[in-house]
């Protein structure tokens, strides 16, 4: 609950990561030394696995990484990860119910907290002037990372069919979107798009019916008010793109190392820019082609897990959650294995709710 909701209320960045520390990945390591067995069960999972094998490369790469931190102090953060997918998953074994519910009563938390900034805005704000959020949130962007997380949950929840209250996910939506636009950014309303386009695929009908209503409403905005979505442009996204394929073609198989720093200087920019603004991007340069093969094994494991079982409400909104990340981070990201932060909600957080209700599944049917 902490760590889908804390970004909101914990006073900064570093008691965040410190609370995440105490209160779930300490409790996870001891639940993993407690019940030993239960490894057994993490080693049938192929996304588990393709983590496992992309940390090694992260951790062999770290003997020529051009990263300003101390080495032993990268090594630690695909820990945190591991901890997250271990905790989730013993969540998971003990009781699915609990997780989900715990997931559920976060996002309605989430929805209250972007009504509560959304009126803090409208009052304090200046024209022009884009949400930052409450909290531990930093800027727009990151704070729209963990808003479309929220809201993709409430969106899928509806699509899933498997709701008492057919309104509810409706209601618990729209603060979220409205502190979204609030925010100014486009990333996570492509990332909903393409998501409600994948749900074709999982939820047929309604997704029918969400894609239709969005593409009236971008028509709307484009004949009414076009500099909505046109007014900054591509943000110098495609030179700044050229340049980072460019860099990654001078360590093309193996990367410059995990948490490797770039400078990218784009004509029209009068200061450098250091992150690619895509995940993938980022983790090529880091990790080379070997570490981006790694990085699509798991994502592929994922998604094949997703449609395998997209019959289970639970695994709609799971995919969900997994393809707004994955969408979201093509145009934004750069910190692709960092300590708990607005990143975790499109990467680690979908994909440690993936693992842990899929190992719960498969041990269910044996």
């Amino acid at each position: 609950m902490v760590l889908l909701t804390g970004l909101f209320w914990v006073g900064d960045g570093s008691l965040y990561k410190k609370l995440y520390y105490v209160l779930f990945a300490a409790p996870a390591l001891l639940g993993l030394i407690l019940k030993p067995d239960q490894i057994k069960a993490f080693l049938h999972e192929p996304v588990i696995l393709s983590f496992l094998a992309l940390t090694a490369w992260v951790l062999i790469s770290t003997s020529w990484t051009r990263a300003n931190d101390d080495v032993t102090s990268l090594t630690k953060r695909p820990l945190y990860v591991f901890m997250l997918l271990t905790g989730c998953t013993l969540i998971a074994l003990k009781s699915e119910t609990l997780l989900l519910k715990t997931l559920r009563i976060a996002a309605g938390l989430g929805a209250l907290a972007g009504l509560i900034n959304v009126v803090l805005f409208l009052q304090n704000g200046t024209f022009g002037e884009r949400l930052i959020g409450t909290g531990a949130l930093r800027n727009p962007l990151l704070t729209s990372h963990v808003l479309g997380f929220l809201c993709t949950y409430w969106i899928a929840a509806w699509l899933s069919r498997n709701e008492r209250h057919d309104w509810l996910p409706i209601v618990m939506a729209m603060p979220l979107l409205a502190a979204l636009l609030a925010t100014g950014s486009r990333t996570p309303l492509m990332g909903i798009a393409l998501t409600s386009v994948w749900m074709l695929l999982m939820s047929r009908k309604r997704a029918t019916t969400l894609v239709g209503t969005l593409l009236i409403a971008a028509g709307a905005v484009y004949l009414t008010r076009p500099e909505i979505l046109l007014n900054r442009g591509t943000s110098y996204r495609p030179e700044l793109w050229s340049d980072a394929l460019r860099q990654a073609g001078q360590h093309l198989w193996f990367g410059a190392g995990y948490e490797s720093k770039f400078i990218f200087n784009i004509p029209g920019i009068d200061y450098p820019l250091h992150d690619p603004h895509n995940v993938e991007l980022a983790v090529l340069l880091e990790l080379g082609l070997i570490g981006l093969c790694l990085w699509s094994l798991m994502y592929t494991f994922a998604l094949l897990r997703c449609l395998r079982l997209r019959a289970q409400p639970h695994f709609q909104i799971a995919s969900a959650l997994l393809v707004y990340g994955l969408c979201a981070g093509l145009t934004e990201g750069g910190s692709f294995l960092a300590r708990p932060n607005e990143s975790w909600f499109l990467i680690w957080i979908p994909l440690a709710l993936l693992c842990a209700l899929s190992i719960r599944y498969r041990q269910s049917q044996a």
